[in-house]
């Protein structure tokens, strides 16, 4: 005969839930008290009211909403709220503890250590051993301002990554925190924190103009920037000076557009895994004046991403618009490093697509770095920076770029045997 399922006790469940929260909280929070004290367990000193307030005090998880008349996914959202999740647990800051130098993560600040404070800031709460805690609520304001100010930074560089120039719109946010008020024992504490995020977006402007004979689509670049809880836009400018041309009108400065074709070009030769990638490189070129090379009616801006030079940004003017055209690879056939290297090598444009060396994820997922021979012709030719970042990988910069099934690269031997290099350096470098 067939046993009837027993019923669940939803109420029970939902007791045995809580109970098993409030322990995990208790053990972090018993950590947290293990660090503040160097060593000493501080948390055997907090009396049962004031851990009740501590838990009462607990902050939530940070809400995302999304701005009224604005078209923002829950997809979106969803993939907002993981990288937030993730970087509050990698982000951390100081604890200004005088005396020693102790670091938490974001989440562990929010949801442990701010809760303690609030608590302790209570003029109504002093216990046994009150005044273990009195170097850790020294500087209580200053590091709530030290979290709030990495917080913010850590939503600006989620908004900044997932700006997409394809769907012509920069992302915005505000962000406030909300406080209620709680009684425990018949005193007052501040009660659950909300941090709530509003995502917000800045649509781009798009103009019309004649390239090469044909009406193309361009889009404005800039970056947004965050102050005082408002997101604006910092359009991406070049002087005219730099450009070596002058304006009747005395105009001394124009804006900076780009093609759908260059933005492709940008994600797929830089190898951008975000979208934000492109603008970023876009207004850094121009933001930290890199070298400008005129050839004729079009331009060469360098790009750097951090300190390595990847390539360039090729532009011309139109209708008063300096418009990014494309975007080469430094070891393209059309740079100057590239002409250099096709000089050396004897290799044509062809030669570089079909070996891959004109794309930044091969190089520095290959063996060049290692390989002198073959490192000495890049660097002669201006391509040093990228064995450079060859290295950096190994030190943990550029992860982002690392491809495990090709860390056996044999592309030195490739290139040497495609430009029929032979077995020693003068067999090389003599005959040139």
């Amino acid at each position: 005969m067939n046993r009837k399922k027993k019923k669940v006790n939803l109420h029970m469940q939902q007791k045995l839930q809580a109970i098993q929260h409030r322990k995990l909280f208790m053990e972090r929070l018993r950590k947290f008290c293990t660090l503040v004290g160097d060593g000493e367990p501080l948390f055997d000193l907090l009396p049962r009211f004031v851990l009740d307030a501590i838990y009462e005090n607990r902050c939530t998880t940070p809400k995302i909403r999304v701005a009224k008349d604005v078209k923002i996914t829950k997809r979106f959202v969803r993939i907002f709220y993981s990288y937030l999740e993730k970087d509050m647990k990698s982000n951390g800051i100081d604890l200004l503890i005088p005396g020693f130098a102790k670091r938490v993560s974001l989440v562990d600040y929010y949801q442990v250590a701010f809760p303690l404070e609030c608590v302790l800031q209570s003029k109504t709460c002093y216990f046994m051993g009150r005044e273990k805690f009195d170097a850790f609520c020294t500087c209580i304001e200053e590091r709530y301002h030290k979290y709030v100010e990495e917080f913010v930074n850590t939503v600006h560089c989620i908004c900044h990554a997932y700006c997409d120039l394809s769907k012509r719109i920069l992302y915005t946010f505000e962000y406030e925190m909300q406080r209620t008020m709680t009684v425990i024992d018949g005193k007052s504490y501040t009660g659950v924190i909300y941090q709530i995020i509003t995502l917000g977006t800045y649509p781009l402007e798009v103009r019309h103009v004649a390239i090469h004979g044909d009406r193309r689509l361009v889009v404005q670049t800039g970056e947004i920037v965050h102050r005082d809880n408002v997101s604006s836009l910092n359009p991406t400018t070049v002087p005219l000076r730099r450009l070596h041309v002058a304006d009747p009108s005395g105009k001394k400065e124009i804006p900076v557009y780009v093609q759908q074709h260059a933005i492709d070009r940008t994600m797929q030769r830089a190898c951008c895994i975000e979208p934000g990638s492109v603008p970023a490189l876009i207004h850094n070129a121009f933001y930290h004046k890199r070298k400008i090379i005129r050839e004729g009616d079009r331009y060469l801006v360098e790009c750097f991403y951090y300190d390595i030079k990847i390539g360039y940004f090729v532009g011309t003017i139109v209708d008063g618009l300096f418009v990014i055209l494309t975007f080469l690879f430094i070891t393209h056939s059309s740079t100057p490093e590239g002409r250099k290297l096709a000089a050396l090598t004897g290799l044509k444009r062809e030669d570089m697509a079909f070996l891959a060396i004109d794309n930044l994820k091969t190089l520095i997922n290959s063996d060049i770095a290692d390989d002198e021979r073959i490192a000495r012709i890049f660097t002669e030719a201006g391509c040093e920076s990228i064995l450079k970042m060859n290295f950096q990988l190994s030190i943990g910069y550029y992860d982002w770029l690392w491809d495990d099934t090709k860390q056996d690269s044999e592309l030195s031997k490739l290139i040497a045997e495609y430009i029929q290099l032979g077995d020693s350096d003068e067999d090389y470098f003599e005959n040139e």
